[in-house]
């Protein structure tokens, strides 16, 4: 058995941005899974980015390492706002991120963590095991994939979420229905039919909201009335973006208000042209049940009181993520009974930590405790300092890693920095 002082569950954004904080504050640690493997397996090649390239940094403890850096380092005109921000290239600066800052990962996926005698026993999907003083969840939204119970019992061949794509190279020349009408099935419906696809978008909604496209010089009296901020322009967004922990410390009702109000189902300024005209949409029109004939699934949809039929080869449910920790398979049974609250969201402390002392939730995650801004990579600015110092703190505190010198196994050599140890 292994040993370590944090081990941090996810390799994206959060869990590299975490891993750089914690190895400037010399912290053992531990870091697991695929490196950006939702973005990489999980994200249609040709996506671009929702948010602006300056909201779209990964947090670093020095100067050196935004997407501007990178941008500089390989030759590439960088524009702060307005910038089209491919998934190929945001893939690839997390990558040189994580060459700079994190180093080695543990290529492995955490089959079950549990908490036994102060301390949380990791087994691993490559038969290894894991011991670690904390740990700290940083996954993203992929387990928290909402599909409507109308389309959840048709088999995967005929219907699927957004959350799993992915090449698209398989709906080629095929019928497509999207259920949805925000960033994920607007996006999906612009690269299905650019690549031959016939694309039929069903929402119900009774237009799509088109964000606006960023003006890049702005006087100082409009931006001062309307600032721009990592979620969008205006003072509320300023609040939101930068002050989760005020968020924090509005009691639930009027959290989960703010949470069901803000940005809802929305399209970027650039994908506008790329859909009107181009998309068949269906406004205000609710799918009631679905099944599958002669091959193809059938949905029964309704629209003004009317009722009709829509066939297609394939539909996607792009509608959404709903947070519920207990989605978490590798999670045992007395961890979730003690965090999960409210249908499965995690109440956290102000740094983060869960209601089992040294489990730690940033990224989606941790939104409805902290705000909208940790469904995006902006978060990571405000999460991975913070528990890097709430760690660090309580390591210096007395919890060093010397406890463990007597406990079964040896410690092992954080990947990301052995030569601190």
């Amino acid at each position: 058995m292994s040993l370590t002082d944090t081990a941090i569950i996810g390799a994206g954004p959060y869990g590299f941005s975490l891993s750089a904080h914690l190895r400037a504050a010399s912290v053992p640690h531990q870091i697991l899974g695929q490196p950006m493997d939702a973005w990489i397996n999980y994200m249609p090649p040709g996506m671009l980015l929702r948010s602006e390239a300056f909201a779209s940094n990964l947090h670093a403890p020095q100067r050196g390492f935004t997407l501007e850096d990178y941008y500089r380092e390989k030759g590439m005109r960088y524009q702060p706002m307005g910038m089209e921000l491919p998934l190929e290239t945001f893939v690839d600066y997390a990558l040189w991120f994580q060459s700079k800052l994190v180093g080695d990962i543990q290529a492995v996926d955490v089959a079950k963590v549990r908490y036994i005698g102060g301390h949380f026993q990791l087994a691993l999907s490559d038969g290894r095991s894991l011991n670690a003083r904390k740990v700290v969840i940083a996954l993203g939204l992929k387990d928290f994939a909402q599909t409507p119970a109308v389309l959840q019992g048709l088999p995967e061949r005929y219907a699927s979420h957004s959350a799993l794509y992915g090449d698209l190279a398989w709906a080629r020349g095929k019928d497509i229905v999207i259920v949805g009408g925000g960033q994920s099935a607007l996006g999906l419906a612009a690269l299905l039919h650019e690549q031959g696809s016939s694309v039929h978008l069903i929402m119900r909604e009774a237009d799509v909201i088109w964000h606006p496209r960023p003006q890049t010089s702005r006087g100082i009296l409009s931006r001062l009335a309307r600032p721009d901020a990592g979620l969008g322009r205006g003072w509320r967004s300023v609040l939101l973006s930068d002050y989760p922990q005020l968020f924090h410390m509005l009691d639930h009702r009027r959290r989960k208000q703010i949470m069901e109000k803000s940005f809802g189902a929305s399209g970027a300024w650039w994908l506008r042209d790329r859909v009107v005209g181009k998309v068949k949409i269906s406004f205000e029109t609710e799918v009631c049940s679905a099944a599958v004939e002669n091959d193809r699934v059938v949905l029964r949809v309704i629209r003004e009181g009317r009722e009709s039929s829509v066939a297609a080869d394939h539909v996607i449910a792009a509608t959404g993520f709903t947070t519920d920790i207990r989605q978490h398979k590798f999670l045992s049974k007395e961890i979730l009974d003690t965090i999960s609250a409210d249908g499965g969201l995690p109440e956290l402390t102000s740094n983060f930590e869960t209601k089992v002392r040294g489990l730690y939730v940033i990224g989606p995650a941790s939104a409805h405790s902290f705000g909208p801004v940790m469904r995006f990579v902006y978060g990571a600015r405000h999460a991975a300092p913070c528990v890097a110092r709430h760690i660090a703190g309580s390591l210096q505190a007395g919890a060093t890693a010397d406890a463990w010198s007597s406990a079964e196994g040896r410690i092992l050599e954080r990947t990301s920095d052995s030569s601190i140890l």
